[in-house]
């Protein structure tokens, strides 16, 4: 271990005190000048700050020697600085040499200094033992170091299947789209690994120069979730199938179920239906019923009026004629061939070949895709993107699509907003009946008994009314400062975007009044722009 950077020294002669400066080795560091006259000071020693900086600018290859002061300061003996990093982690001694006759430190006297300080832990004897045969000074040398502590590591899962197998129809050549050949479910056989878990790992704690802990991160434990089916090894690490039959992914649980196939139509022959597993319907969905499932749901025929609510998938082959009845729910996607005035509520995106006079929240991607690939009426609120052909039409039909928010921040937003309004309706009733109390005692009207207990019931409902109003319009601020972060929402149309539609991205709005093409709405600074592509 080599040292080069340059030093000093003070030699004490007959006629008065010297500064001898050395220069640096190779890639070794130059001295400051401010080092020299903190030293100095420190030594109550006379200098001139010009005759030191000439000296530093003119140290080049061999020592040089000037005289600082006729004046013959006290001996002194070599000495050191201790820093220690911010972090705790290194400790730093800076040596500097002894005056004329002045004596070494021992290593004891070393040791000492570091203990002056705290530095207990990771002193490096073999530092010490090389500066002791060879000095080195006005040099950082790191002479404690701590522990670092061993980072724990996080429960792993791996699920052997596709958590997330959205149900995407294949465009055809003639841009149509084929909602029928859809692969919504995930078959496994008896005896499939479902998922294998690693265990976690502890950390252990480090420790600093000063002694103390440094205290190692918390590892995330996980296991592993599982539903009927489906058996767990001995050391709880991996799951397989029992059965032959579907596998799903539901709030972090792994599921596996035979489907339901309902024998035809869902109707006054079946009844509702509500199933653990997967429901697979050949036929319609009519009006005025209702199909639950934990899992996914398939539908080859017409959903009509009707609620369906799915813990998984949604798929609806042919499409939704809701008539403004009903609800479609999913946990995770929906894709339909249309939907005509339907209630869409889905966590996951949605996909169509068309959107007519619908209500749609996704917390996902809305796709409408095909020949048609319309939006036309209602409302499309996603949290992501929209793409979509055409939205609204040469009628001019007002269609609203929000981008960057999510959906249920929306509908949060509106009760609120109705609340405050409310609120502020009945706050300026109940002041106005205490205005009249008030008015009372200004014109030198006593109150009676009756009066007081009632101006003290209308204070108290005032205080209620405004402390709600507080508190709903504090939220109402919040869930704007979470809309006005939305702001990577796009919606991308890659036809016409008609007069009459109106695109919000986070708290931003974008009234279409000309027809415009082949447009990606964005925000762009503080606005929506229309960038044509």
């Amino acid at each position: 271990m080599k040292y080069k950077n340059s030093f000093f020294k003070l030699e004490i002669k007959d006629d008065g005190t010297y500064l001898r400066l050395f220069p640096a080795v190779s890639d070794g560091k130059l001295l400051e000048a401010k080092e020299i006259v903190d030293f100095l000071s420190s030594k109550n020693c006379d200098y001139e700050l010009a005759n030191i900086t000439n000296a530093l600018n003119s140290l080049k290859d061999k020592p040089i020697e000037i005289k600082l002061s006729d004046y013959k300061i006290e001996e002194f003996n070599e000495s050191a600085k201790v820093t220690i990093s911010p972090d705790k982690m290194v400790a730093f001694i800076r040596f500097y040499p002894p005056s004329t006759n002045g004596k070494l430190m021992s290593e004891k006297e070393i040791r000492g200094e570091l203990e002056m300080y705290g530095i207990v832990y990771g002193i490096s004897q073999k530092i010490l033992d090389v500066f002791m045969m060879a000095r080195q000074y006005c040099l950082n040398i790191p002479i404690a170091k701590g522990t670092k502590p061993v980072l724990a590591t996080d429960t792993v899962i791996e699920y052997k299947f596709n958590t997330r197998p959205l149900a995407k129809p294949k465009v055809l050549e003639d841009g149509s789209v084929d909602f029928h050949n859809l692969n919504l479910f995930t078959p496994v056989k008896k005896g499939d690994v479902l998922a294998v878990l690693t265990e976690h790992k502890a950390g252990e704690n480090g420790t600093n120069v000063l002694g103390a802990p440094v205290l190692t991160n918390k590892p995330k434990i996980k296991f592993l979730k599982y539903g009927k089916n489906i058996s767990i090894s001995e050391d709880k690490t991996v799951i397989t199938s029992e059965v032959d039959g579907n596998v799903s992914f539901t709030d972090g649980t792994v599921f596996v179920s035979d489907t339901y196939k309902v024998p035809a139509d869902v109707d006054a022959s079946t009844g509702d239906i509500d199933y653990d597993g997967n429901v697979s319907i050949p036929g319609t969905v009519r009006t005025g019923f209702t199909v639950k499932a934990k899992g996914d749901i398939e539908v080859n025929g017409v959903v009509e009026g009707a609620t369906l609510i799915a813990g998984g998938n949604i798929v609806i082959k042919r499409g939704v004629q809701g008539m403004s009845k009903g609800l479609l729910k999913a946990g995770g996607d929906i894709c339909a061939h249309f939907f005509e005035s339907a209630n869409v509520e889905v966590a996951g995106s949605v996909v169509a070949g068309s959107i007519l006079h619908s209500t749609i929240k996704s917390g996902g991607n809305v796709a409408v895709k095909g020949k048609k690939g319309f939006i036309v009426g209602g409302e499309v609120v996603c949290e992501n993107t929209v793409e979509v052909n055409a939205i609204g039409n040469k009628m001019e039909t007002q269609t609203i699509v929000k981008v960057g928010v999510k959906p249920e921040l929306i509908d949060e937003m509106k009760v609120l907003s109705s609340r405050v309004s409310e609120l502020n309706s009945f706050i300026e009733e109940t002041n106005s009946y205490l205005n009249v109390f008030k008015t009372k005692v200004k014109n030198g009207a006593k109150l009676s008994p009756e009066n007081m207990k009632q101006v003290k019931q209308y204070q108290e409902k005032l205080n209620e009314l405004e402390g709600e109003k507080k508190e709903k319009t504090t939220r109402m601020i919040e869930i704007k400062q979470i809309l006005d972060l939305g702001r990577k929402g796009t919606v991308k149309v890659s036809g016409t975007t008609y007069r009459g539609v109106t695109i919000f991205i986070a708290s931003r709005i974008y009234g279409v009044k000309d027809n415009l093409n082949h447009t990606v709405f964005a925000i762009d600074g503080s606005d929506i722009i229309a960038k044509a592509f």
